[in-house]
């Protein structure tokens, strides 16, 4: 079958394993492109005041912010055309060595040593790398993890992303949890889909990470309560407390979604426990 609008496309786009095993797919592909990367220094107070120009001059735009910091980080990428203008080695290894080997000393320090996140967030707000570099697409997007954490990620339409982001700055500059761990706010085109997290509208998705073997209560149980506030749909495969009831609140086409579940799996071959007790299915 093609993409179309017809349900049970509809049900694909975001299916959750639910509508059984995919064994054949065929993409539309597009001419290989190159990508112009830049990362600089900005302002939580530029970022409240010029965001929504950036997001429309640019193909990509994403910021982490850290928290209580003043200093936020900008990464924007524009397409251009096809290169092979790799980052330099050095200062790949460099870029690596930051963000992964430093970045995890100074995690476990803070593991152990909570009230040294403070102090690691504004470091880590000062070494953001001011920097550009340009590569083909598959070069220019991944971008190597090697410190464990966990995660919270909501989606919130893209008007109330400065909302958001000044609550959170507001909060956050007290110190009240013991994080060190950016917060990443990206953009996205609305899309459709019964399940989809933007609805069709134009979105700001917020990732909140906390270091593995850290305490993450406190600081993800704030962060669902703020973003019921914005009316928030988290990310379905990360940590979150979603019920039935918040689901018909922020997908108003589930009953469509449960309905082609029951066409093509009306044995329930692949339901989990986990979603017969979120979606009440017995």
């Amino acid at each position: 079958m093609t993409r179309s609008s017809d349900a049970l496309s509809q049900s694909l786009h975001l299916s959750l394993g639910l509508l059984g095993v995919i064994v054949y797919v065929t993409f539309q592909a597009v001419p290989l492109y190159a990508l112009q990367y830049v990362s600089r220094h900005v302002d939580v107070a530029d970022t409240l005041k010029n965001a929504h120009l950036i997001t429309q001059a640019h193909r990509h735009a994403e910021w982490f912010y850290f928290p209580g910091q003043k200093k936020m980080q900008l990464k924007t990428m524009r397409q251009v055309e096809p290169s092979n203008q790799s980052e330099p080695y050095i200062q790949h290894q460099i870029d690596q060595f930051i963000e992964n080997t430093l970045f995890q000393a100074l995690s476990t320090t803070c593991k152990w040593y909570p009230k040294a996140t403070k102090w690691v967030s504004e470091l880590a707000a000062n070494a953001v790398p001011n920097g550009r570099k340009r590569g083909l697409s598959y070069e220019i997007f991944p971008s190597k993890r090697q410190v464990r954490f966990v995660e919270v990620e909501y989606a919130v339409a893209i008007e109330q992303m400065t909302a958001v982001l000044e609550e959170i700055h507001f909060v956050l500059k007290s110190h009240p949890f013991a994080v060190h761990f950016p917060i990443e706010i990206r953009v996205a085109k609305g899309e459709s889909g019964f399940l989809s997290p933007t609805q069709e509208q134009d979105t700001a998705y917020f990732a909140f990470h906390m270091y593995q073997g850290m305490d993450e209560e406190p600081y993800f149980k704030w962060v669902h309560t703020l973003m019921k506030k914005y009316k928030g749909r988290p990310h379905f495969g990360k940590m979150n407390e979603l019920d039935y009831e918040q689901l018909q609140q922020a997908y108003p086409q589930l009953p469509l979604f449960l309905e082609e579940r029951q066409k093509v799996d009306p044995q329930g071959v692949f339901l989990t426990p986990y979603f017969k007790e979120l979606f009440q299915l017995t």
